[in-house]
C-alpha cells in the first residue's frame, strides 16, 4: 500500500489502474533522475572549485620563482 500526494490530495496506488501505475512509475523515475542529475552537478562543481584553487596555488608558486 503506497500512497502518493498530488496537489495536496493523497492517492493509494493499490487502487490505481495499470495505466495510472505506469504513469506513477514514470514520475518516480523522473524524480529520481532529477535528484541524480543535481547530485552530479554538485559533484562536478565541487571538483571545479578544488581544481581552480589547485591551479591558482601552482600559478602563484610559479610566480614566486626567480626567472
Amino acid at each position: 500500500m503506497t500512497k502518493i500526494k498530488i496537489d495536496e490530495k493523497e492517492y493509494d496506488t493499490d487502487n490505481m489502474t495499470e495505466d495510472q501505475k505506469k504513469i506513477v512509475n514514470i514520475l518516480n523515475t523522473g524524480t529520481y533522475s532529477i535528484s541524480m542529475l543535481e547530485h552530479i552537478t554538485q559533484c562536478v562543481s565541487a571538483i571545479q572549485k578544488v581544481k581552480i584553487n589547485e591551479l591558482n596555488k601552482l600559478l602563484e608558486d610559479n610566480n614566486d620563482k626567480p626567472i
